[in-house]
């Protein structure tokens, strides 16, 4: 998701705001953390990681990492709310 409409490029010059994973069975911790660390490094503002097997999900940010335990996944400016019911549905 990139603020501020559809880029101009087919490859990313410039960070999204939002990168969304979704696990899958042959995903690896030491794998998905590579990934994650790799979309932060190059600015981006909060990774989404979903699990659809525990319907969990996480938001991973420069500086934290939060579970969405209140069933919502947030971005601050621009605010962003999305519930997990509707995810997982």
């Amino acid at each position: 998701m990139l603020a501020g409409g559809k880029p101009a490029q087919q490859i990313f010059t410039r960070p999204p705001l939002l990168c969304i994973e979704i696990l899958s069975p042959e995903d690896t911790m030491s794998r998905m953390q590579e990934r994650i660390s790799d979309y932060l490094t190059f600015g981006v503002s909060h990774v989404w990681v979903l699990d659809p097997r525990t319907r969990r999900a996480y938001d991973y940010t420069s500086t934290s990492m939060r579970e969405a335990k209140d069933g919502v996944l947030r971005t601050e400016d621009p605010q962003i709310d999305v519930p997990l019911a509707e995810i997982f549905s």
